[in-house]
């Protein structure tokens, strides 16, 4: 069969994308540079890529039938990674691209640009999340954030997590992955400098910080060992690239930017990364005399633990709940998202981020809707719906289209599935430490979800023990802040390697007492 033409109509605009046979909507959306999320990958399962086929739809599916109700598909509706066009169509993307994703760029210590300082050069800090990019423009003279841009990260189009993204690497888009990720470092890089109206020629360093998989996707390493025992990482030393090397193939062109030195912060293990060591330096952990645990609440659960000359880490298998992933109604902290949740007798109140007409719910509303029905009885110890709500769940608003916004049975279990892993591993890492609550100085509590939680509602769902709370400091993005400090102190390289040296990981899977915690926390306190 031919080439046809797919017409995307977006945002009051249509894109015409030539197209083939044998590839499906999802695929040449993204190959095409129009972004849409897909938090399972295109499996099917999610429902997040849907689209509207204004002619000529596509076969309605099994998948389909069970993501999207009668009235959308007769409408239209339906999943792009299910949809494999075959002539000419219209399909309409919905306008929530998640350019407003509410990104956390603030960290410990920040030094915001206030004076009226001259500076001859520039460095530039990058965070690199699964979900969120954070760029930092900083003075080298005055050691200030002057810059800030913050994005999603279109790989998410791949998948809403680490084992998504790897996955799809190994199935031969690699550099796929990479061109997307140069692409957003490129543009964002660029944006600063250009806000900031300086020549690019001034920036000096770059500093980035991100999971173990970021950085292998970024440098163009196989992902294959990654994914498989004994997950072993290609490289997550400290690398040192020139700015041609990182960004080979994505810029087209001369940018000014040849002449700065680009530096990934380095990594402990595949699940424990460069944002996390980033994120003990920007908590000065090595300067604590007791004990200090640090919890960085994604897509995945990391933990450190530690003091000077001492330090424990680890990974658990969170899952994307925490921000909004794998919920049936849930989506990332975008405006409209419900935030937060309260409900007595019944009766919701609800929060949106900016104030929109609810759509979904992100990672905080999710949490707050669990505790609130725990808190009103809905929810019995053993995470069951009342019977009322089992079978469509618990309605807490509608869409501006007249949808409802539901809460089920199987997102309780998501979060029950997240949460217990993530106590799992915390209890586990302090029994490994051979320390108790009481012993912990400071607990640094970090990354948006974190930054943004109800310290209350997280408690009182079992998340994060009772016997914390008043030690417990939400410190932002401390991997941006480590990167930030990674290029400002002039030891902060002895500093960060001293700690790696001095760090030991333990793994989760295979220990007995992880497993019988995981079993007990499962249940809501």
């Amino acid at each position: 069969m031919g080439a046809f033409i797919v017409s995307v109509f977006r945002n009051g605009e249509t894109t015409k994308i030539a197209a083939e046979a044998g590839e499906s909507l999802l695929q040449l959306l993204v190959k095409n540079g129009v972004y849409i999320s897909a938090a399972c990958g295109g499996a099917g399962k999610c429902g997040k890529c849907k689209v509207r086929f204004m002619e000529h739809p596509t076969p309605i599916t099994a998948d389909d039938e069970v993501c999207l109700s009668k009235e959308e598909l007769e409408d239209g509706w339906r999943l792009s990674c299910l949809s494999y066009p075959e002539a000419d169509c219209l399909v309409e993307v919905a306008s929530d691209d998640e350019s407003d994703f509410a990104i956390v760029s603030d960290y410990q210590d920040q030094k915001k640009h206030v004076d009226d300082i001259t500076e001859d050069a520039y460095d530039i800090a990058i965070d690199i999340g699964t979900t969120t990019i954070a760029i930092n423009l900083i003075g080298k003279t005055s050691k200030e954030v002057c810059r800030t841009h913050t994005t999603i990260n279109r790989q998410r189009a791949y998948g809403a997590d680490v084992i998504s993204r790897i996955q799809a690497s190994v199935d031969g888009k690699g550099p796929e992955l990479r061109e997307s990720i140069q692409n957003d470092l490129l543009d964002g890089i660029t944006e600063v400098v250009k806000e900031e109206g300086i020549s690019p020629s001034l920036v000096d360093r770059i500093a980035i910080a991100g999971n173990t998989t970021m950085g292998h996707l970024l440098m163009g390493y196989s992902c294959e060992s990654l994914g498989v025992f004994p997950f072993t990482p290609v490289n997550i030393g400290t690398i040192h690239v020139t700015f041609a090397e990182l960004f080979a193939g994505a810029a087209k062109e001369e940018t000014g930017f040849e002449q700065a030195k680009i530096v990934l912060l380095p990594g402990i293990s595949t699940f424990v990364g460069a944002d996390i060591s980033a994120g003990m330096l920007s908590c000065n952990m090595d300067q604590t005399e007791g004990p200090c645990l640090l919890l960085d609440l994604g897509t995945n659960g990391e933990m450190a633990i530690g003091k000077a000359g001492n330090y424990m880490v680890t990974s658990t298998a969170a899952g994307p709940a925490f921000e909004g992933g794998n919920i049936s109604c849930g989506m990332g902290a975008v405006k409209g998202a419900i935030s937060g949740v309260t409900i007595e007798n019944g009766k919701v109140t609800l929060e949106t981020i900016g104030d929109r007409p609810p759509v979904g719910l992100c990672g905080t509303g999710v949490l707050e809707t669990v505790y609130e029905l725990l808190q009103d009885e809905l929810i019995d110890e053993t995470g069951v719906l009342d019977d009322e709500y089992f079978d469509d769940g618990f309605e807490l608003a509608k869409t501006p289209e007249g949808e409802p916004i539901s809460f089920t049975q199987q997102d309780i279990r998501e979060i029950q599935l997240a949460k217990s892993a993530v106590r799992a591993g915390l209890e586990t890492l302090l029994l490994r430490y051979g320390v108790t609550y009481d012993d912990i100085e400071k607990v640094f509590l970090a990354g948006g979800f974190g930054y943004r939680i109800d310290l209350e509602k997280t408690i009182g769902i079992g998340l994060i023990p009772e016997e914390l709370r008043d030690k417990i400091e939400a410190v932002g993005n401390s991997s941006l802040g480590g990167a930030g400090k990674f290029l400002m102190e002039a030891d902060a390289q002895e500093r960060i390697n001293k700690m790696m040296e001095e760090c030991a990981e333990v793994a989760l899977s295979t220990d007995k007492d992880f497993i019988q915690f995981y079993t007990d926390y499962m249940f809501f306190e």
